[in-house]
């Protein structure tokens, strides 16, 4: 692929050429800040009407939050509690690729706080089984549209949130779900296009070809159909988030909110109150503050680099480049320095699994792929 830094990226955003499905106009305009539409946010004062209506004195808590140790659900928990006064279960899966960090920032916030916490784990193995398998098949045909596929586990989150909500006759399930990181090109390299609602992921067009798309990848790749991972690529497409089937049809009594789909996510601010408020903090070793708390995005950042020559990242900052939250300049800076690969915590990952790759290397290509990831320095 492409050296990074030398790409072609377009005029107005920072989207390379190496995006799936992109195309420059004469003025070196991408297609997709043509076609971009702002957020629009429904308003803090509706976000305060719907939350207050699940007030209930009987009750022991008005909603339940899912907590990583990352900054937006740490925000999100701070602001229910500390601002909107509710009464609040924090629900958190002890997942066994979480960074040190985030579980120090989890046990911060419910102390801060004084919130309840429950925590659960996923029963056999079986994140730690799947990833293992995923990746391992991954580097029989590596493709940039299978790499999802490494988290296929965490789609198992949500079921288990909805358990305790339903254990709690709780009706009011908060996430802290961000615009900004439904990363557009993981659609088009499903052919699905970037413009669909995401709240239409499952009951509208979005859903079919998304299946569609998904269904065809893993055909060409038959590996990925373990009898041990297809109940949880079942779930997985069932809840894979709020607006999917399975919260919206087969738990129709809890209602499913993201706060940043009501409120303007501010980065500045998220990262000045939970430092200040909750004694929140992300690793001096990485440049961003961004999906740290699970170790298997250094893996992804690694698997995008080598087959896109780029990250989530650069999707991420373009969005907020065309929202006008920050400049192009800043963007790229951004870019360059958090898109360097943590080439160590993806060995620490690799040997924690024991995964061994070269058993799974078949041809010369794959060959170069295993080198640059054993030979390559942490820059």
């Amino acid at each position: 692929m492409a050296d990074s830094e030398h790409l072609k990226r377009c005029s107005r955003c920072v989207l390379p050429e190496t995006a799936p499905n992109i195309t420059f106009d004469k003025d070196g305009v991408c297609n997709f800040c043509h076609s971009y539409r702002n957020v629009e946010y429904e308003g803090e004062s509706k976000l305060k009407e719907i939350l207050y209506s699940y007030r209930k004195d009987s009750n022991k808590y008005d909603c339940v939050v899912g907590v990583s140790g990352g900054r937006d659900s740490s925000y999100t928990l701070l602001k229910l509690v500390k601002d909107y006064k509710l009464k609040v279960l924090a629900v958190n899966y002890e997942n066994p690729f979480t960074d040190p960090q985030a579980r120090i920032n989890i046990d911060n916030a419910i102390q801060a706080l004084n919130v309840d916490v429950v925590s659960f784990k996923l029963k056999n193995n079986i994140h730690e089984k799947t990833f293992k398998h995923n990746f391992t098949s991954w580097l029989r045909k590596p493709s940039p549209a299978t790499i999802p596929m490494m988290c296929i586990a965490c789609k198992l989150i949500l079921p288990n949130v909805i358990n305790y909500a339903k254990k709690y006759d709780v009706k009011c399930v908060v996430t802290g779900g961000n615009p900004y990181e439904y990363i557009s090109f993981k659609r088009e390299l499903l052919n699905v296009p970037t413009d669909e609602n995401y709240m239409n992921l499952l009951t509208k067009s979005f859903g079919i070809k998304g299946f569609g798309g998904i269904a065809s990848e893993v055909l060409k790749n038959p590996s990925y159909c373990h009898p041990m991972c297809i109940p949880t690529m079942i779930t997985g497409f069932l809840y894979g988030n709020p607006y999917s089937f399975g919260p919206r049809f087969l738990t129709p009594k809890i209602n499913f909110i993201d706060i940043f789909h009501y409120i303007p996510w501010q980065e500045e601010e998220v990262l000045l109150r939970i430092k200040q408020e909750l004694n929140w903090e992300s690793p001096k070793r990485f440049s961003s503050s961004w999906r740290f708390d699970c170790t298997v995005s250094h893996l992804k950042d690694y698997m995008y680099m080598k087959t896109l020559s780029m990250t989530e990242k650069d999707d991420f900052y373009s969005k907020m480049v065309r929202e006008g939250v920050i400049t192009r300049e800043d963007a790229l800076m951004r870019i360059k320095e958090e898109n360097k690969l943590h080439i160590n915590e993806v060995q620490e990952l690799l040997d924690s699994t024991g995964i061994s790759i070269v058993s799974h290397l078949q041809n010369e290509k794959k060959e170069i792929i295993l080198k640059e990831l054993l030979a390559e320095k942490v820059r």
